[in-house]
């Protein structure tokens, strides 16, 4: 499968995405290797529309700087995904923990607006019996993300350690 990134931004449409994942979870269910999903979204404290862009044109870049070359970032509105192969639980922890470092810096300047960046992040893995399908995964880690938002978490929100 050989779709194309989108330029501007270097991540993949939303419909190759979704190729992509599915292709990957099957790929995880027969060879029974880990796979992870990390969902973000990134906020301002600032009103003007300027800041917003320039908080998610800084969490494109940290995805493209701070994500292997094997892991498939995506945008999804204003919302970000990144399928994360062969990663287990433990190893999205570590990749979350590098993003939650970069987001929670003081200010950001971008382009000369300045702002106060938020950022939520959500993250879910496949389960050790395999049952779980792609559009599961995604909503295991939308859950995820939805919680830390509305708790106003910093910290990553493992779906596994959520309580019912």
């Amino acid at each position: 499968m050989d779709y194309p990134l989108v330029h501007e931004f270097e991540l993949y449409p939303f419909d190759a995405f979704k190729t992509l994942l599915d292709h990957e979870v099957n790929r995880s269910r027969r060879y029974g290797s880990p796979l992870t999903l990390v969902h973000l979204i990134v906020e301002t404290n600032s009103s003007p529309p300027d800041a917003q862009h320039g908080a998610e044109v800084f969490a494109i870049n940290a995805l493209n700087v701070h994500l292997r070359a094997t892991d498939i970032p995506c945008r999804k509105g204003n919302e970000f995904l990144a399928l994360m192969p062969s990663t287990d639980e433990q190893g999205g922890r570590i990749v979350c923990q590098r993003l939650e470092n970069l987001f929670q810096a003081e200010a950001q300047v971008y382009d000369k607006v300045s702002f106060k960046l938020s950022a939520f992040i959500g993250m879910a893995s496949l389960p050790g019996d395999r049952s779980i399908s792609g559009d599961r995964l995604m909503k295991n880690a939308a859950e995820a993300l939805e919680h830390a938002r509305a708790k106003q978490l910093i910290n990553t929100v493992v779906y596994s350690e959520m309580k019912p």
